[in-house]
């Protein structure tokens, strides 16, 4: 019952999550892709138990289906541990969680069972009686032991060549990641939300993006404190501290040192908000 129970929860949680990624295909390519034969695996399981693969015949079946068992337990375990090394608030330790009962599904199906001893009657020879003085030779009999564990030699094949399905994921785990666990990759860069859902882009430049301090002057005109900024093609910008916590800006293209409308002449230019000067 309880196995019944487990794997209708892992066939849901994977169908939800596929569909989730193929409504998003664009920024969700490529963990549809991982994840697809996964909610394969699921499917074929439900139609085995419903006892529809009778009539669907493939070549290779089993070595297939031994793949996708395979894939699926190395898929699902890293999607597991990456989600909880990397949760960072609750909603992604929860979210990790979730996927804790399908490793349990796949470790069921995939750990080689403990097998049972097998008993093997003791044979005991009875010498026949002597006939006519003729010794009767007794050949005894024993029964081959029946192969035990089978697969084991195909699980740690299988294991091997699973070994490049999962390098290729630890190379995009991260983006897996992010898409699993509460952002949405994108070409590049990953989106960040902000509370109203719109998507922010962290690598968006900011008006002051590649100045660098050039000058200080704190005495010269106190209380108040100059800072002079400039970028690689020569535009400067000023910030002043009036030394009550009030900022004010000013700017130029060119022409730093200019006696008039530069760094020189700064107590005399002209000061406002950052706003209005950017």
């Amino acid at each position: 019952m309880l196995k019944t129970v487990l794997f209708y929860y892992c066939l849901i949680l994977a169908t939800l999550i596929t569909l989730g990624a193929a409504s998003d295909i664009k920024t969700a390519f490529l963990p549809f892709l991982f994840f697809l034969p996964v909610t394969l695996y699921f499917l074929a399981v439900l139609l085995l138990r419903l006892n529809f693969s009778t009539s669907l015949k493939l070549p290779h079946r089993n070595l297939l289906w031994s793949l996708l068992l395979y894939y699926s337990f190395i898929v699902v375990t890293v999607m597991s541990v990456v989600g909880l090394a990397g949760a960072k608030t609750v909603s992604q330790l929860v979210s990790a969680v979730i996927f804790l009962p399908t490793v349990l599904f796949f470790c069921l199906r995939v750990l080689p069972k403990k097998t049972k001893a097998l008993d093997i009657p003791m044979i005991v020879l009875k010498p026949k009686e002597l006939m006519s003085r003729k010794r009767v030779k007794l050949t005894p009999h024993f029964e081959k032991r029946p192969k035990i564990d089978l697969d084991r030699r195909q699980f740690l094949k299988l294991i091997g060549s699973a070994g490049l399905a999962l390098f290729l994921f630890s190379i995009f785990a991260k983006k897996a990641e992010a898409a699993f666990f509460g952002s949405v990759p994108g070409p590049g860069t990953v989106a960040i939300k902000d509370s109203g859902g719109t998507l922010i882009d962290p690598a968006i430049k900011t008006p002051t993006d590649g100045y660098k301090i050039t000058q200080m002057d704190e005495t010269s005109d106190s209380p108040n404190t100059y800072y002079a900024y400039v970028n690689k093609d020569g535009a400067w910008f000023i910030m002043k501290d009036d030394g009550s916590g009030n900022y004010r800006y000013t700017k130029n293209t060119s022409d730093f040192t200019n006696a008039t409308t530069g760094w020189p002449n700064r107590a005399s230019l002209t000061y406002d908000y950052f706003d209005a000067i950017f």
